[in-house]
Parts: C-alpha cells; structure tokens; sequence
C-alpha cells in the first residue's frame, strides 16, 4: 500500500512537466489531440488535521487527533460531443482512535471513470461518478469526509432555454481499504428526476425534483428496517450583489419494512439559508441567516416514521465539525462573513439548536444519520454551537483552511451522558 500512496503522489507532482495551461482557465494543464480534441490533466492533493475533545459529545467517544490525506490526479479527454475521465485517488488515515473509519482510508482506486455524450439538447453520463445538486442538502460530494462520495449508474440530460432536466439511476460506491476494490453498494440506490430552471442573471433560478432511495438495514432511533423512501423537493436561490437567499422545502414519503410490519414514512424538512451584503463597505461583511427544521418521529408506536433522511448530504452544512445531522431538528444560526483582503474570508456563527420531537434521538454525522445513544426521550434543547472558519487562498495553487468550534451542550445531550465538544481543523490544500 505504501508503495501505491508514493507511486500516486508521485505523479500528481510531476505531471505539471507535461503540458501547457488550458487556455480557458481552468485548473489543470491541457494537451491538443488530433482532431481537435484536449486532454486536461488534474491533481490535486489535501492534507488535514483535526481534533476532538470529545468525539461524539463523549456518547461512546473520547478525545481524539488524527491526520487525513487525499490525493487525486485525473485525465479528461474531450473531442467533439464525446468526453470522458479517469480519476484515481489515494487516501491515508494516521492515529485515529479505534482505527480509521469508512471514509478515511483507501489505497490505489477508481474515484471517478465515465464516458459523457452531450448533443445539443440530449446528453448522457455512464459509469462511476460524483454527483451534486442545488445547495448539496440531499445529493453532495461529501467533500468533509476524506473519501469523496462517488457513485456508479447513469444520467440523462435535457437542456433547453435555461432548463435543465436531469434522470438518474445511481448506487453508492462502498469504500474499502484495499487497492481497486471499491463495489457498489448493492444495499442502496438512487433514482429520479432533477429539473432547474434558471433565469436573468447567473444564480436565480427554481429546482424542482423528486427522488426515490432505496436503504437495505436503516436504523432510526425508534425503528429499524428496509427503508424505501421517496423525496418530492423544491428549491428557490437568488443572488444579487447586495443580498441572496436559497429556500428549499422537502416532502417525504414510503415505508419502513419490518419482520413483524411496515411503517409508513411521513417525513418532511423546510430550511433557508439567507444573507445582506455591503460590497462597497471594509471588508465587505455579510450578514447571514439560516433557519432549518427537520422532522422527527412523534410515537414509536403509531405505524408511523417522521424521521427526515437527507439521503446524501454534504457533512458540513451547519459548521465543519460536522456534529449535527440535520433530522429531528429545529436550528437557528445567524453568522457574520468578512473579506479582509482579496483570497482572504472568515466567517465567524452561532447555532441553537433543539429536537424537533422529544420523543426522537439527537442525530449525527456519518451520513446518511445516526442516532445518538441514550438521546430518544431526553429534553428538547441540544444546546448551541460557535464556529469560526477562516479561508485563505495563498496562491493559483495553494488554499489553506483554519475551523474552530464550540458545543455547549443542552440537557437534551447531557441526559444522555453527553457533554461540552471542542473542533479544530487545519486544511492544506494543493489544486493543479
């Protein structure tokens, strides 16, 4: 495995000797083909650390410090209509308590590889790819996690006049340690449809979907089983220079099969993330807002599961610690976001968060949920969270993260056993 992690880092750092910059600016270096094609060669390399004081509120964790390292190098091949891409990825683990998890460790392996045809109108993409959508709140690349979320099927496009349309049929990849030997998960899948229609200047526009998941073996807090579930969605965004907002409301419905029965999902989530901006003003602060309810289960006895499933989504919506899933949860976090020179932003929040029904579990990461030990039943409030994320672009290559938070945790946690959490993380990260 050793052997493959320097063989792979090795040709991320010597491909910038093979080709030119792609005139159009994007990242990576490009080669002309014969017959008026390119091939675009990428790498990538990110090395993070992070810390936890506990891990999981101190519910069946402790303190805990390890490093994660990623590293990817791809070649995309264009010609006409026709485009495809290879994208291999090494990933490595170090001191992790207990071992590394699902998403931390991998050796030599296929992160990406597919053959794209886009016409005029029509278009398809088929093979292993990553796959986001809207603001990431159900369908996301996982970029938190060490190991990107990836996934094996196909797309269909229709685009026409600010209209895209978009069928999918997808499963999960299931990520092991060993070199090219990542499956899909035969447990999971991922099909529907996903429309967005965008008018007057880039960044407004209305998504429109619906989605049905497949999850052999779900475990709630109050029920386990084959969770078939599907997920009618609709999302608002607008940006303009002195203000955004992005409003998304989902509707879920399907059954939760069991040995002895099948309960009926009913679940739903409505959540905006909304802000002020002075452009012209020191630092050009923004002011922002989001607001987020998700369902939970009112009665473990009623036949039925109101439980939110945000399927994919990305780990790091509420703050990078990545603490909070967003199921069986109302929260509120105003933040502030400054730019103090050009590549430079930080944004300094505060969450409060509690239980959308009492008699549900305070839910975490990894995704799609999972219940926290011991918080089915306990008080509402789960307490409040400070974070502090601070982003710096040093150069056309290097970008460099700083993420510190706070969980003062509520009597919803500490009824359980939980208690105060400390994050940190440092983020380097290389883009060729």
């Amino acid at each position: 495995m050793f052997v493959l992690r320097v063989l792979s880092l090795a040709l991320a750092t010597a491909l910038p000797s093979l080709a030119a910059a792609c005139e159009d600016g994007s990242s990576g270096r490009c080669v002309a083909l014969d017959g008026a094609g390119e091939l675009q060669l990428d790498a990538s390399l990110r090395l993070r650390g992070m810390y936890y004081d506990p891990n999981r509120f101190g519910i069946g964790g402790s303190e805990d410090g390890y490093g994660l390292l990623r590293a990817l190098a791809s070649a995309a091949a264009r010609r006409g209509a026709w485009d495809g891409m290879v994208q291999l990825g090494v990933h490595a683990e170090q001191g992790r308590k207990g071992g590394p998890g699902g998403t931390d460790r991998g050796a030599l392996d296929l992160q990406q590889g597919y053959v794209r045809w886009q016409g005029e109108r029509l278009g398809w993409q088929l093979g292993r790819q990553e796959a986001a959508y809207g603001s990431s709140r159900l369908l996301s690349v996982r970029d938190g996690p060490n190991i990107r979320l990836a996934f094996d099927g196909v797309r269909g496009r229709w685009q026409r006049r600010g209209i895209t349309l978009d069928l999918i049929a997808l499963r999960p990849v299931d990520n092991r340690s060993g070199a090219f030997d990542d499956p899909s998960d035969r447990g999971q899948f991922l099909v529907g449809s996903y429309a967005t229609w965008q008018h007057g200047r880039p960044g407004n526009g209305l998504d429109l979907y619906l989605l049905g998941y497949g999850r052999d073996d779900a475990h709630f807090a109050t029920a386990s089983g084959d969770e078939r579930r599907r997920s009618l969605g609709a999302r608002w965004f607008a940006s303009h220079p002195r203000w955004d907002s992005n409003i998304e409301g989902v509707a879920q419905r399907g059954t939760l099969s069991r040995a002895q029965d099948a309960l009926a999902i009913r679940a739903w989530t409505l959540a905006s993330d909304s802000g002020v901006r002075w452009p012209a003003r020191r630092w050009q602060p923004r002011l922002g807002l989001k607001l987020d309810i998700a369902s939970g289960d009112r009665d473990a006895h009623d036949g039925r599961l109101g439980t939110f499933n945000a399927l994919y989504p990305k780990s790091a919506y509420f703050s990078e610690a990545s603490l909070l899933a967003p199921a069986n949860l109302v929260d509120v976090q105003p933040t502030l976001t400054l730019s103090p020179r050009a590549g430079l932003s930080t944004e300094i929040g505060w969450q409060l968060a509690w239980k959308h029904r009492r008699s549900d579990a305070v839910y975490t990461t990894p995704a799609p949920l999972a219940a926290v030990p011991g918080t089915a039943g306990t008080s509402r409030r789960i307490g409040q969270q400070y974070k502090w994320e601070t982003t710096w672009q040093a150069s056309d290559h290097w970008t460099w993260k700083g993420q510190l938070a706070w969980f003062d945790a509520g009597p919803g946690l500490r009824e359980a056993g939980g208690s105060d959490t400390l994050f940190a993380s440092v983020v380097g990260a290389w883009q060729w």
